[in-house]
């Protein structure tokens, strides 16, 4: 099983490139928001190796994290690898955690190739997933931890506060500001 990859990117494609690694070009399918990612550059990928009887494709992912979470969203029956790299590629992983904490079908049903009923088998199967058994997933990004404990610091739970941060507008900027949206969406 091939678990990493470096080498230089010999040939780009939208969700897909050629990594040659000493001599020997890998295709690796990719989640499409690479774009930092240049033909004739250096990369290195975390691999998931998917195997089937017809053929053998590779994942990659820049962070570890985000091979564990397409791992874990592997481990829901119906949930194939083309599946898990869409829903990944469509949000991010804090999001992704913190919509199995708080229940959220609607964030897998936004996302194309998701109905309703395979977001609420992830959500099903992955209920018993907290921020707390997610550790080994990935931890919140320096800014939400920053906003969480500023938010315990102001007598709110963890429980609480994690779910809002998913829904966090990306265009909000600050911390202060961030602070102010969600002492408004939370309920007291």
């Amino acid at each position: 099983m091939i678990a990493y990859l470096r080498g230089k990117i010999k040939h780009m494609a939208a969700n897909w490139l050629i990594l040659d690694v000493n001599g020997v070009g890998y295709k690796i399918q990719l989640k499409t928001d690479n774009c930092k990612l240049k033909a004739g550059g250096e990369a290195e990928f975390y691999i998931y190796h998917h195997i089937r009887e017809d053929r053998s494709e590779l994942y990659g992912f820049s962070k570890i994290e985000d091979l564990q979470m397409f791992e874990l969203l592997l481990g829901v029956s119906g949930v194939g690898p083309k599946i898990a790299q869409n829903i990944l590629s469509q949000t991010t992983r804090e999001k992704l955690e913190a919509a199995i904490v708080n229940g959220d079908a609607s964030l897998f049903t936004a996302i194309s190739g998701v109905g309703k009923k395979m977001a609420m088998k992830i959500l099903l199967e992955l209920k018993n997933k907290t921020p707390d058994t997610l550790e080994g997933i990935g931890k919140l990004s320096e800014s939400s931890e920053e906003l969480l404990e500023a938010m315990q610091s102001l007598g709110y739970k963890k429980q609480e506060i994690y779910p809002m941060l998913a829904k966090l507008p990306v265009d909000i900027e600050g911390t202060e500001a961030k602070i102010k949206w969600l002492l408004k969406k939370t309920k007291r």
